[in-house]
Protein backbone atom coordinates (compact mmCIF):
# COMPACT_ATOMS: atom_id res chain seq x y z
CA UNK A 1 0.00 0.00 0.00
CA UNK A 2 1.44 3.53 -0.93
CA UNK A 3 0.98 6.10 1.61
CA UNK A 4 1.16 10.13 1.62
CA UNK A 5 2.55 12.02 4.32
CA UNK A 6 1.96 15.55 3.44
CA UNK A 7 1.04 18.45 6.04
CA UNK A 8 4.21 18.85 7.70
CA UNK A 9 7.84 19.90 7.59
CA UNK A 10 10.09 16.69 7.17
CA UNK A 11 13.75 17.31 8.52
CA UNK A 12 15.36 14.48 5.92
CA UNK A 13 19.05 14.77 7.59
CA UNK A 14 20.57 14.51 4.05
CA UNK A 15 22.31 17.94 4.76
CA UNK A 16 21.74 20.77 7.78
CA UNK A 17 18.22 22.80 7.00
CA UNK A 18 17.00 20.06 4.20
CA UNK A 19 13.56 19.41 4.20
CA UNK A 20 10.35 18.32 2.24
CA UNK A 21 6.87 19.24 2.25
CA UNK A 22 5.47 15.42 1.69
CA UNK A 23 6.78 11.70 1.59
CA UNK A 24 5.28 9.00 -0.47
CA UNK A 25 6.09 5.62 1.24
CA UNK A 26 4.94 1.82 -0.45
CA UNK A 27 4.90 -0.84 2.44
CA UNK A 28 7.98 0.18 4.40
CA UNK A 29 10.35 2.02 2.26
CA UNK A 30 10.27 5.16 1.51
CA UNK A 31 9.80 6.02 -2.44
CA UNK A 32 9.23 9.49 -3.00
CA UNK A 33 9.86 13.11 -2.26
CA UNK A 34 8.14 16.25 -2.41
CA UNK A 35 6.97 17.00 -5.67
CA UNK A 36 8.05 13.77 -6.80
CA UNK A 37 5.69 12.27 -4.08
CA UNK A 38 2.54 14.25 -4.81
CA UNK A 39 2.48 13.50 -8.43
CA UNK A 40 1.95 10.10 -7.63
CA UNK A 41 -1.12 8.17 -6.70
CA UNK A 42 -1.29 7.08 -3.41
CA UNK A 43 -3.83 4.77 -1.63
CA UNK A 44 -3.95 6.12 1.71
CA UNK A 45 -2.99 10.51 2.34
CA UNK A 46 -2.35 10.76 6.35
CA UNK A 47 -2.06 14.75 6.89
CA UNK A 48 0.57 15.54 9.90
CA UNK A 49 -1.43 19.09 10.20
CA UNK A 50 1.81 20.54 11.23
CA UNK A 51 3.84 18.90 12.63
CA UNK A 52 7.76 18.21 11.89
CA UNK A 53 9.04 14.52 11.06
CA UNK A 54 12.63 13.41 11.29
CA UNK A 55 13.77 10.11 10.52
CA UNK A 56 13.40 7.48 13.41
CA UNK A 57 15.71 8.19 16.68
CA UNK A 58 17.34 5.17 17.80
CA UNK A 59 19.53 4.84 21.28
CA UNK A 60 22.41 3.50 20.76
CA UNK A 61 22.89 2.04 23.89
CA UNK A 62 20.21 1.39 26.50
CA UNK A 63 19.04 -1.39 28.60
CA UNK A 64 15.52 -2.29 27.26
CA UNK A 65 14.35 -4.74 29.46
CA UNK A 66 15.97 -2.87 32.57
CA UNK A 67 14.61 0.16 31.20
CA UNK A 68 11.50 -1.86 31.93
CA UNK A 69 11.94 -3.07 35.30
CA UNK A 70 12.88 0.69 36.32
CA UNK A 71 9.24 1.20 35.07
CA UNK A 72 8.01 -2.17 37.13
CA UNK A 73 9.89 -1.58 40.35
CA UNK A 74 10.95 1.46 43.14
CA UNK A 75 12.00 4.02 41.54
CA UNK A 76 14.49 6.01 44.07
CA UNK A 77 16.20 8.30 41.75
CA UNK A 78 14.18 11.37 42.97
CA UNK A 79 14.49 11.15 46.28
CA UNK A 80 16.78 13.36 47.64
CA UNK A 81 16.64 12.57 51.80
CA UNK A 82 17.45 8.95 53.25
CA UNK A 83 15.37 8.75 55.42
CA UNK A 84 12.26 9.08 52.70
CA UNK A 85 13.94 6.46 50.81
CA UNK A 86 14.00 4.42 53.69
CA UNK A 87 10.31 4.81 54.39
CA UNK A 88 9.26 4.29 50.84
CA UNK A 89 11.80 0.79 51.20
CA UNK A 90 9.81 -0.16 54.28
CA UNK A 91 6.19 0.33 52.88
CA UNK A 92 7.21 -1.58 49.92
CA UNK A 93 8.64 -4.41 52.25
CA UNK A 94 5.67 -4.26 54.29
CA UNK A 95 3.28 -5.08 51.25
CA UNK A 96 5.75 -8.27 50.06
CA UNK A 97 5.87 -11.62 51.04
CA UNK A 98 8.74 -13.08 52.95
CA UNK A 99 9.49 -15.21 49.53
CA UNK A 100 9.46 -12.29 47.68
CA UNK A 101 12.04 -9.84 46.04
CA UNK A 102 11.39 -5.49 46.59
CA UNK A 103 13.91 -3.99 43.96
CA UNK A 104 14.41 -0.43 44.01
CA UNK A 105 16.40 1.15 41.20
CA UNK A 106 18.31 4.10 40.65
CA UNK A 107 20.05 5.15 43.97
CA UNK A 108 22.49 8.17 43.63
CA UNK A 109 24.07 8.70 47.00
CA UNK A 110 25.42 11.93 45.37
CA UNK A 111 22.31 13.86 45.90
CA UNK A 112 21.08 12.63 49.35
CA UNK A 113 21.65 14.87 52.60
CA UNK A 114 23.44 12.13 53.68
CA UNK A 115 25.41 10.07 51.55
CA UNK A 116 25.88 7.12 53.39
CA UNK A 117 25.02 3.53 51.56
CA UNK A 118 22.58 1.91 53.78
CA UNK A 119 23.91 -0.49 56.54
CA UNK A 120 23.10 -3.83 56.67
CA UNK A 121 21.54 -3.46 59.83
CA UNK A 122 19.06 -0.50 58.38
CA UNK A 123 17.60 -3.03 55.63
CA UNK A 124 17.70 -5.88 57.49
CA UNK A 125 15.06 -4.12 59.80
CA UNK A 126 12.92 -3.28 56.87
CA UNK A 127 11.14 -6.21 56.28
CA UNK A 128 11.35 -10.03 55.75
CA UNK A 129 11.40 -9.89 51.89
CA UNK A 130 14.36 -9.98 49.93
CA UNK A 131 15.84 -6.39 49.34
CA UNK A 132 18.28 -5.29 46.57
CA UNK A 133 19.25 -1.35 45.82
CA UNK A 134 20.94 -0.97 42.31
CA UNK A 135 23.02 2.21 42.12
CA UNK A 136 22.37 4.03 39.40
CA UNK A 137 25.20 3.33 37.75
CA UNK A 138 23.96 -0.32 37.71
CA UNK A 139 27.51 -1.45 38.82
CA UNK A 140 26.86 -1.31 42.64
CA UNK A 141 23.79 -2.95 44.62
CA UNK A 142 23.01 -2.96 48.14
CA UNK A 143 21.61 -6.28 49.45
CA UNK A 144 19.38 -7.38 52.46
CA UNK A 145 20.82 -10.26 54.50
CA UNK A 146 18.28 -12.38 52.69
CA UNK A 147 19.50 -11.58 49.59
CA UNK A 148 22.84 -12.23 50.45
CA UNK A 149 21.72 -15.32 51.89
CA UNK A 150 20.25 -16.43 48.74
CA UNK A 151 23.00 -16.30 46.56
CA UNK A 152 25.50 -18.13 49.27
CA UNK A 153 27.81 -14.95 49.73
CA UNK A 154 29.37 -14.92 53.21
CA UNK A 155 32.75 -12.58 53.85
CA UNK A 156 35.20 -15.53 52.25
CA UNK A 157 33.35 -14.85 49.54
CA UNK A 158 35.63 -13.02 46.56
CA UNK A 159 34.49 -12.73 42.32
CA UNK A 160 37.02 -12.24 39.99
CA UNK A 161 36.51 -8.86 38.24
CA UNK A 162 33.93 -7.78 41.81
CA UNK A 163 34.41 -6.53 44.65
CA UNK A 164 32.11 -8.20 47.94
CA UNK A 165 31.69 -6.45 50.75
CA UNK A 166 29.91 -8.73 52.74
CA UNK A 167 29.26 -6.77 56.04
CA UNK A 168 28.16 -3.81 54.28
CA UNK A 169 25.66 -5.62 51.40
CA UNK A 170 27.64 -4.16 48.89
CA UNK A 171 28.17 -5.76 45.77
CA UNK A 172 30.18 -4.33 42.79
CA UNK A 173 30.16 -5.16 39.25
CA UNK A 174 30.96 -8.79 38.58
CA UNK A 175 29.92 -9.51 42.20
CA UNK A 176 26.38 -8.14 41.94
CA UNK A 177 25.79 -10.89 39.21
CA UNK A 178 25.61 -13.46 41.88
CA UNK A 179 22.02 -12.13 43.29
CA UNK A 180 20.61 -10.33 39.68
CA UNK A 181 21.41 -13.07 37.32
CA UNK A 182 19.67 -15.82 39.75
CA UNK A 183 16.47 -14.15 41.23
CA UNK A 184 13.37 -16.82 40.59
CA UNK A 185 11.42 -14.50 39.50
CA UNK A 186 13.08 -13.31 36.18
CA UNK A 187 10.21 -15.79 34.57
CA UNK A 188 9.28 -15.44 30.25
CA UNK A 189 6.13 -13.94 32.08
CA UNK A 190 8.21 -11.26 33.96
CA UNK A 191 10.35 -10.07 31.12
CA UNK A 192 7.75 -10.14 28.67
CA UNK A 193 5.78 -7.65 31.05
CA UNK A 194 9.01 -5.32 31.98
CA UNK A 195 10.00 -4.84 28.34
CA UNK A 196 6.00 -4.56 27.05
CA UNK A 197 6.14 -1.26 29.66
CA UNK A 198 9.56 -0.24 27.79
CA UNK A 199 8.64 -0.57 24.49
CA UNK A 200 5.29 1.26 25.11
CA UNK A 201 7.10 3.68 26.76
CA UNK A 202 9.82 4.46 23.96
CA UNK A 203 7.48 4.35 21.53
CA UNK A 204 5.71 7.00 22.79
CA UNK A 205 8.83 9.13 22.79
CA UNK A 206 9.21 8.90 18.98
CA UNK A 207 12.02 5.98 19.61
CA UNK A 208 11.71 3.52 16.28
CA UNK A 209 14.89 1.53 17.78
CA UNK A 210 17.37 0.36 20.14
CA UNK A 211 20.93 -0.81 20.56
CA UNK A 212 20.38 -2.92 23.51
CA UNK A 213 22.20 -4.99 26.06
CA UNK A 214 19.56 -7.55 27.85
CA UNK A 215 20.87 -11.00 26.72
CA UNK A 216 23.09 -12.28 29.53
CA UNK A 217 20.41 -11.16 32.65
CA UNK A 218 17.19 -12.93 32.10
CA UNK A 219 18.15 -16.31 32.54
CA UNK A 220 19.17 -18.42 29.27
CA UNK A 221 20.02 -15.71 26.65
CA UNK A 222 17.20 -17.90 24.65
CA UNK A 223 14.60 -15.89 27.21
CA UNK A 224 14.52 -12.37 26.25
CA UNK A 225 15.54 -12.99 23.09
CA UNK A 226 12.40 -14.92 22.32
CA UNK A 227 10.36 -12.83 24.18
CA UNK A 228 11.76 -9.32 21.94
CA UNK A 229 11.39 -11.37 18.95
CA UNK A 230 7.69 -11.72 19.62
CA UNK A 231 6.85 -8.22 21.07
CA UNK A 232 9.28 -6.00 18.70
CA UNK A 233 7.78 -7.73 15.53
CA UNK A 234 6.57 -4.86 13.45
CA UNK A 235 6.30 -2.26 15.94
CA UNK A 236 10.63 -1.51 17.11
CA UNK A 237 14.10 -2.34 15.63
CA UNK A 238 15.84 -4.10 18.03
CA UNK A 239 19.89 -4.83 17.45
CA UNK A 240 20.88 -6.73 20.30
CA UNK A 241 24.58 -6.50 21.95
CA UNK A 242 25.99 -10.46 23.17
CA UNK A 243 27.47 -10.45 26.28
CA UNK A 244 30.23 -12.96 26.24
CA UNK A 245 29.36 -15.18 28.54
CA UNK A 246 26.51 -16.07 26.51
CA UNK A 247 28.12 -15.02 23.58
CA UNK A 248 28.72 -18.74 22.06
CA UNK A 249 25.06 -19.46 22.65
CA UNK A 250 23.20 -16.12 21.31
CA UNK A 251 25.15 -16.05 18.27
CA UNK A 252 23.56 -18.76 17.01
CA UNK A 253 20.23 -17.31 17.53
CA UNK A 254 18.18 -16.36 13.84
CA UNK A 255 18.09 -12.51 13.27
CA UNK A 256 14.38 -11.11 12.13
CA UNK A 257 13.93 -7.61 10.89
CA UNK A 258 12.94 -6.29 13.60
CA UNK A 259 15.71 -8.05 16.42
CA UNK A 260 19.14 -8.13 14.97
CA UNK A 261 22.14 -9.59 16.37
CA UNK A 262 25.16 -7.52 16.84
CA UNK A 263 28.40 -7.18 18.42
CA UNK A 264 29.89 -8.87 21.73
CA UNK A 265 29.95 -7.00 24.29
CA UNK A 266 32.60 -6.80 27.61
CA UNK A 267 32.81 -4.66 30.43
CA UNK A 268 37.11 -3.63 30.61
CA UNK A 269 36.12 -1.43 33.91
CA UNK A 270 33.37 -0.54 36.23
CA UNK A 271 31.88 3.28 36.78
CA UNK A 272 33.25 6.39 38.65
CA UNK A 273 30.38 6.61 41.36
CA UNK A 274 32.20 2.86 43.17
CA UNK A 275 35.79 3.51 42.09
CA UNK A 276 35.55 0.87 39.77
CA UNK A 277 36.55 2.70 36.43
CA UNK A 278 40.33 1.86 35.81
CA UNK A 279 42.24 5.17 36.08
CA UNK A 280 45.91 6.25 34.75
CA UNK A 281 46.33 8.24 38.05
CA UNK A 282 44.34 7.66 41.56
CA UNK A 283 41.18 8.90 42.12
CA UNK A 284 41.63 11.86 44.33
CA UNK A 285 38.79 11.11 47.04
CA UNK A 286 40.61 7.28 47.41
CA UNK A 287 43.52 5.42 47.05
CA UNK A 288 42.79 3.28 44.25
CA UNK A 289 42.97 3.62 40.47
CA UNK A 290 39.99 1.49 40.09
CA UNK A 291 40.19 -1.73 38.43
CA UNK A 292 39.78 -4.12 35.38
CA UNK A 293 37.30 -6.55 34.73
CA UNK A 294 39.28 -8.69 32.97
CA UNK A 295 42.99 -9.10 32.10
CA UNK A 296 44.08 -7.78 28.85
CA UNK A 297 44.81 -11.86 28.39
CA UNK A 298 41.58 -12.29 29.27
CA UNK A 299 40.24 -9.73 26.79
CA UNK A 300 42.90 -10.70 23.99
CA UNK A 301 41.20 -14.39 24.66
CA UNK A 302 37.27 -12.18 23.99
CA UNK A 303 38.34 -10.21 21.26
CA UNK A 304 40.14 -13.22 19.48
CA UNK A 305 36.45 -14.83 19.82
CA UNK A 306 34.53 -12.28 18.28
CA UNK A 307 37.43 -11.98 15.28
CA UNK A 308 36.74 -15.80 14.59
CA UNK A 309 33.07 -15.33 14.73
CA UNK A 310 33.12 -12.43 12.29
CA UNK A 311 31.78 -10.08 14.70
CA UNK A 312 32.75 -6.84 16.00
CA UNK A 313 33.09 -6.09 19.41
CA UNK A 314 31.03 -3.32 21.60
CA UNK A 315 32.99 -2.50 25.09
CA UNK A 316 32.40 -0.49 28.18
CA UNK A 317 35.03 1.83 28.97
CA UNK A 318 35.10 4.84 31.51
CA UNK A 319 38.14 5.73 32.58
CA UNK A 320 41.35 6.27 30.46
CA UNK A 321 43.07 3.32 31.64
CA UNK A 322 40.92 1.02 30.27
CA UNK A 323 40.51 2.96 27.08
CA UNK A 324 44.03 2.54 26.74
CA UNK A 325 44.17 -1.14 27.49
CA UNK A 326 41.17 -1.96 24.83
CA UNK A 327 42.41 -0.05 22.06
CA UNK A 328 46.14 -2.14 22.70
CA UNK A 329 44.14 -5.24 22.21
CA UNK A 330 42.32 -3.65 19.28
CA UNK A 331 45.33 -2.70 17.47
CA UNK A 332 46.98 -6.23 18.04
CA UNK A 333 43.77 -7.74 16.79
CA UNK A 334 42.11 -5.65 14.57
CA UNK A 335 38.58 -5.85 12.59
CA UNK A 336 38.11 -7.10 9.14
CA UNK A 337 38.31 -4.96 6.67
CA UNK A 338 34.90 -2.63 6.36
CA UNK A 339 33.94 -3.44 10.29
CA UNK A 340 34.67 -1.40 13.19
CA UNK A 341 34.65 -1.78 17.13
CA UNK A 342 32.37 0.49 19.38
CA UNK A 343 33.19 1.73 22.38
CA UNK A 344 30.48 2.18 24.73
CA UNK A 345 30.72 5.41 27.59
CA UNK A 346 34.61 6.58 26.52
CA UNK A 347 34.14 8.69 29.74
CA UNK A 348 38.06 10.41 30.23
CA UNK A 349 39.76 10.97 27.23
CA UNK A 350 43.20 12.99 27.52
CA UNK A 351 44.66 14.51 23.96
CA UNK A 352 46.57 11.06 23.36
CA UNK A 353 44.07 9.25 23.27
CA UNK A 354 42.00 11.06 21.60
CA UNK A 355 44.65 11.23 18.93
CA UNK A 356 44.58 7.10 18.69
CA UNK A 357 41.19 6.68 18.59
CA UNK A 358 40.96 8.84 15.88
CA UNK A 359 43.55 6.57 13.91
CA UNK A 360 41.11 3.78 14.50
CA UNK A 361 37.99 1.75 13.03
CA UNK A 362 35.61 2.81 15.89
CA UNK A 363 32.65 4.19 16.96
CA UNK A 364 31.89 6.05 20.05
CA UNK A 365 28.41 5.35 21.74
CA UNK A 366 27.78 8.43 24.54
CA UNK A 367 25.19 9.45 26.17
CA UNK A 368 25.63 13.25 27.10
CA UNK A 369 23.17 13.07 29.51
CA UNK A 370 26.11 11.47 31.41
CA UNK A 371 27.91 14.98 31.25
CA UNK A 372 25.75 16.31 33.48
CA UNK A 373 24.93 14.25 36.18
CA UNK A 374 26.57 14.45 39.64
CA UNK A 375 29.13 16.97 38.41
CA UNK A 376 29.98 17.59 42.40
CA UNK A 377 30.76 14.03 42.57
CA UNK A 378 32.50 13.50 39.80
CA UNK A 379 34.65 16.19 40.58
CA UNK A 380 35.30 14.95 44.25
CA UNK A 381 36.36 12.00 42.53
CA UNK A 382 38.32 13.01 39.96
CA UNK A 383 39.54 16.86 40.94
CA UNK A 384 39.39 19.69 38.78
CA UNK A 385 42.69 19.01 36.66
CA UNK A 386 40.91 16.23 34.84
CA UNK A 387 37.24 17.31 34.56
CA UNK A 388 38.22 18.84 31.37
CA UNK A 389 38.96 15.23 29.97
CA UNK A 390 35.35 14.19 31.16
CA UNK A 391 32.36 13.03 28.44
CA UNK A 392 34.60 14.91 25.53
CA UNK A 393 31.43 14.67 23.09
CA UNK A 394 32.32 17.69 21.07
CA UNK A 395 35.91 16.85 21.28
CA UNK A 396 35.08 13.49 19.84
CA UNK A 397 33.71 14.42 16.39
CA UNK A 398 36.18 17.18 15.61
CA UNK A 399 38.65 14.47 15.90
CA UNK A 400 36.59 12.94 12.98
CA UNK A 401 34.99 10.43 14.98
CA UNK A 402 31.77 9.01 14.17
CA UNK A 403 29.85 9.31 17.61
CA UNK A 404 26.07 8.23 18.36
CA UNK A 405 23.64 8.99 21.54
CA UNK A 406 22.40 7.35 23.61
CA UNK A 407 21.05 6.86 27.21
CA UNK A 408 22.12 3.60 28.88
CA UNK A 409 18.86 3.69 30.03
CA UNK A 410 17.25 2.79 32.75
CA UNK A 411 21.09 4.77 33.94
CA UNK A 412 19.18 7.67 32.33
CA UNK A 413 16.01 8.75 30.32
CA UNK A 414 15.67 7.73 27.06
CA UNK A 415 13.37 10.17 26.02
CA UNK A 416 15.26 11.93 22.65
CA UNK A 417 14.37 15.37 23.43
CA UNK A 418 16.80 14.88 26.81
CA UNK A 419 19.44 13.58 25.28
CA UNK A 420 19.24 16.11 22.61
CA UNK A 421 18.96 19.22 24.75
CA UNK A 422 21.99 17.39 26.57
CA UNK A 423 24.24 17.34 24.10
CA UNK A 424 23.82 20.78 22.93
CA UNK A 425 23.85 21.94 26.73
CA UNK A 426 26.98 20.21 27.90
CA UNK A 427 28.61 21.43 31.15
CA UNK A 428 31.64 21.87 29.25
CA UNK A 429 30.47 24.97 26.33
CA UNK A 430 33.81 23.49 24.22
CA UNK A 431 32.44 20.37 23.62
CA UNK A 432 28.64 21.27 23.79
CA UNK A 433 27.40 20.25 19.92
CA UNK A 434 24.60 21.56 17.71
CA UNK A 435 21.28 21.12 17.18
CA UNK A 436 21.75 19.39 13.47
CA UNK A 437 24.76 17.31 15.25
CA UNK A 438 22.58 16.33 17.93
CA UNK A 439 19.92 15.20 15.86
CA UNK A 440 22.77 13.09 13.92
CA UNK A 441 23.39 11.22 17.07
CA UNK A 442 20.00 9.51 16.92
CA UNK A 443 19.59 9.36 13.47
CA UNK A 444 22.40 8.89 10.62
CA UNK A 445 25.60 8.14 13.41
CA UNK A 446 23.17 5.57 15.28
CA UNK A 447 22.41 3.89 11.99
CA UNK A 448 26.46 4.08 10.68
CA UNK A 449 26.94 2.42 13.81
CA UNK A 450 25.40 -0.46 13.05
CA UNK A 451 26.03 -0.54 9.22
CA UNK A 452 22.42 0.60 8.46
CA UNK A 453 22.63 2.13 4.78
CA UNK A 454 18.82 2.64 4.81
CA UNK A 455 17.86 3.98 7.91
CA UNK A 456 18.71 7.20 9.51
CA UNK A 457 17.59 9.22 6.57
CA UNK A 458 14.14 10.54 4.73
CA UNK A 459 15.18 9.71 1.45
CA UNK A 460 14.32 7.18 -1.46
CA UNK A 461 15.06 3.90 -0.63
CA UNK A 462 15.63 4.23 2.75
CA UNK A 463 13.54 2.80 5.69
CA UNK A 464 10.22 4.79 6.42
CA UNK A 465 10.83 5.36 10.39
CA UNK A 466 9.58 8.30 11.39
CA UNK A 467 9.46 10.37 14.44
CA UNK A 468 6.92 13.04 14.47
CA UNK A 469 7.53 15.89 16.98
CA UNK A 470 4.68 18.93 18.02
CA UNK A 471 7.32 21.37 17.55
CA UNK A 472 10.63 22.03 15.30
CA UNK A 473 13.85 20.98 17.38
CA UNK A 474 15.82 22.59 15.50
CA UNK A 475 14.48 25.82 17.12
CA UNK A 476 12.41 25.15 19.81
CA UNK A 477 12.17 24.67 23.57
CA UNK A 478 12.92 21.44 23.36
CA UNK A 479 10.95 20.81 27.07
CA UNK A 480 7.92 22.41 25.43
CA UNK A 481 7.25 19.62 22.55
CA UNK A 482 6.39 16.27 22.73
CA UNK A 483 6.27 13.20 20.26
CA UNK A 484 2.61 13.12 18.60
CA UNK A 485 3.08 10.23 16.36
CA UNK A 486 6.01 6.98 15.78
CA UNK A 487 5.97 5.45 12.43
CA UNK A 488 8.14 2.08 11.76
CA UNK A 489 8.08 0.84 8.58
CA UNK A 490 5.06 2.72 7.74
CA UNK A 491 3.04 1.85 10.00
CA UNK A 492 1.77 4.47 12.68
CA UNK A 493 2.53 2.68 15.81
CA UNK A 494 2.46 5.49 18.56
CA UNK A 495 -0.22 8.25 18.12
CA UNK A 496 -0.95 10.74 20.80
CA UNK A 497 -4.24 11.29 19.14
CA UNK A 498 -5.75 8.48 20.12
CA UNK A 499 -4.29 8.06 23.73
CA UNK A 500 -6.82 8.28 26.41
Amino acid sequence: MTTLWFGGTFYTMQAPGHTTDAVLTDGHKIVALGEDAKAQHATQHIDLAGAYVYPGFVDSHLHTIGYGEKLLHLDVSQFTKRAAMLEALAKRMQQAQPDEWVIAIGYNEAQFDDSAYPTLAELDALGDAHLIIKRQCHHLIIANSKALAFAGITEATTVAGGVVEADKGVLKDAALYLIVNHMPHITPAYIERALTLALDSLLAMGVTGGHSEDLSYYGPPSQPFEVFTRLAQGRFKAHLLQHHATFAVSNTFQATRYVALGAMKIFVDGAFGGHTAALSEPYVDKASTGMLVHTTAELTALVREARVARREVAVHVIGDRAIATILDVFEALPPQKGQHDRIIHCSLVNDSLLERLARMPVIIDMQPQFAHESRALLTERLGESRMPYVHPLGSLLCAGICVAGGSDAPIEHPDPLRIIEAAITHPNPSERLTRYEAVQLLTTNAAHAIHERERGKIAPGFDADFSVFTGDIFSADLTRIHACKTVVDGRIVYDKALER
